[in-house]
């Protein structure tokens, strides 16, 4: 029988503490992404509230690391701010390391200015209609459509096409708020995209940079 045994000393927290946050999002259930060196254990709190997870350190529960968490922000919009810690096997804990992200679930408000006429044909000199449109917040997408209804939603109805020399009827880019985009619908590509003859509801949809559309 030995009269001796070996005992390791450990007094050396996880390192490369680390929590990643999409920086923008429109919807409160999002993902992170952690990492951290010797860790067995970590503890999420801050602008969260679901499962092991709390708003407070102090409500929070230490669980099994993991690469990735799904968590739920707190509702209401704004910037929010997570925190964790971690711990390896023998309870060495780290501080805290924090992330924040920002939650817009509000859509932004387009203005239509025009049309400059209320009746066009496909007779040269009256197949022409114009109008403008701006909105309230910066928006990276847009599109017009000919919808059924004025409270359609954006994959409502036909997206109008420029076979015929429409101009911006849809785009892409960075479209600051506030800014007029001017537009033209040909009477050709109204018809292609609905084809009877009334009255038609056209309508903007814009998609802001959280990824919200206008409604």
């Amino acid at each position: 029988m030995a009269a001796f045994f070996t005992l390791t000393l450990d007094t050396t927290a996880p390192s490369g503490g680390k929590i990643t946050l999409i920086t923008l999002t429109n919807t409160r259930s999002i993902t992170a992404t952690l990492a951290a060196t010797g860790a067995t254990q970590m503890k999420i709190w801050g602008d969260i509230g679901t499962g092991a997870t709390a708003t407070a350190e102090t409500a929070a529960s230490w669980e099994t690391f993991a690469q990735s968490k799904a968590i739920q922000l707190t509702s209401g919009d704004g910037v929010k701010t997570v925190y964790v810690k971690f711990r390896d096997d023998v309870g060495n804990e780290t501080a805290a390391y924090s992330v924040t992200t920002e939650l817009d679930t509000t859509a932004a408000i387009v203005t239509v200015t025009g049309p400059d006429v209320t009746k066009i044909s496909k007779v040269t000199g009256y197949n022409v209609a114009t109008f403008s449109f701006s909105a309230d917040t910066d928006f990276v997408e847009y599109s017009v459509r000919a919808v059924p209804q004025n409270s359609s939603t954006h994959t409502a109805g036909t997206q109008l096409g420029t076979t015929n020399g429409s101009t911006n009827m849809s785009g892409t880019g960075e479209f600051a708020a506030d800014t007029a985009i001017s537009c033209k619908i040909n009477a050709a590509d109204l018809a292609a995209a609905s084809a009877e003859d009334g009255a038609k509801i056209i309508k903007v949809f814009v998609k802001d940079k959280a990824g919200n559309w206008s409604v």
